[in-house]
């Protein structure tokens, strides 16, 4: 198994959270500035993951899905913020998707 770092890109208030579990926290204040950070941590080879909090990723979240597709390393993940949530998700929408039909 690869070993690497773990990033999580959030806001001023939750960032110590995540300092807390081990985890490197990039902070960011808008959208933009996050796709900045995030562009430039794919790039870099001693990042294994990156979870991005909704909450600076608002707007962004399907631009962040493509790039996560296209990608095989390092994994990148959307995560709840504390204001803004997942939308919540249809099973029978994702199956189609993963069988090709959606």
């Amino acid at each position: 198994m690869e070993e690497g770092k773990v990033y999580v890109i959030t806001d001023d208030i939750t960032c110590p959270l995540f300092r807390l579990i081990g985890a490197s926290v990039v902070r960011t204040k808008d959208p933009e500035e996050t796709m900045k950070a995030l562009k430039e941590l794919i790039k870099r080879p001693d990042v294994a993951m990156v979870m991005v909090s909704y909450d600076v990723a608002v707007g962004k979240e399907e631009e962040i899905r493509n790039l996560a597709a296209e990608i095989s390393k390092p994994v990148i993940t959307l995560i709840p913020g504390r204001v803004h949530k997942p939308p919540k998700l249809d099973p029978n929408k994702v199956l189609l998707r993963a069988l090709g039909f959606g």
